[in-house]
């Protein structure tokens, strides 16, 4: 079965489940679709359907592939919020992995980040969520040393059980966004925030990031 968006199975295989999942609701948004479990799962079959297919019926989807993935977006990496129940939508951080995906695949999204999400836009996004953020409230009345590790976690999308791999990757996109943003003041606190938790960004290599060379082990 072939891409219905002619997308190349040897460039897309090389990707997460997880990042082609964040690439389809991206696509249904795009598309003004109703962004729910069924239309995830058939948008995630008809554009990657060598990745999503059920082994064994290749032209039928495997929902269970898109529901762990969406979990897992949503609970482990921040990037989507929502619920089969309610519907789906992208954060900041995942509109901007979808950007990179769909860039790596070889979809132009300039049209896409005009309408919808601009670096302007995600930035500004990212700066509202740091300046918001009890870690930085805390950081200008007491300093870094009274930001606890909740605070650290949420601040980066993140929870107390988020791998340090993700942590650090995810402290690299908030600070590439407040730079691009001109806010050299939270690059600083965010600068500090890292020394104070190295221990908290340090580890072996895990499963996360923003564009992972193979495909993760996960069926």
């Amino acid at each position: 079965m072939q891409s219905q968006r002619k997308f190349n199975p040897s460039t897309y295989l090389e990707l997460s489940q997880d990042h082609l999942v964040v690439a389809s609701l991206w696509l249904l948004l795009d598309n003004g679709k109703l962004a729910s479990f069924e239309n995830m799962v058939a948008e995630a079959f008809l554009s990657f359907p060598e990745r999503f297919q059920l082994e064994g019926y290749p032209d039928w989807p495997n929902a269970n592939i898109v529901a762990k993935s969406w979990v897992r977006c949503r609970t482990d990496k921040k990037w989507i919020t929502g619920s089969a129940s309610s519907g789906f939508s992208l954060t900041p951080l995942g509109e901007q992995i979808a950007i990179r995906t769909l860039d790596a695949l070889g979809t132009k999204t300039e049209a896409n980040r005009q309408r919808r999400g601009s670096r302007q836009s995600i930035s500004s996004r990212v700066v509202l969520h740091v300046e918001n953020s009890k870690a930085f409230k805390v950081y200008k009345t007491s300093g870094i040393s009274g930001v606890t590790e909740f605070d650290f976690c949420d601040l980066l999308y993140c929870t107390l059980g988020t791998t340090p791999e993700v942590l650090t990757r995810n402290l690299e996109v908030v600070k590439q966004e407040v730079t691009a943003y001109g806010r050299n003041d939270l690059k600083q606190f965010l600068d500090a925030l890292a020394d104070s938790n190295k221990d908290k960004l340090t580890g072996k290599r895990a499963r996360g990031g923003l564009m992972p060379q193979k495909q993760e082990n996960v069926k």
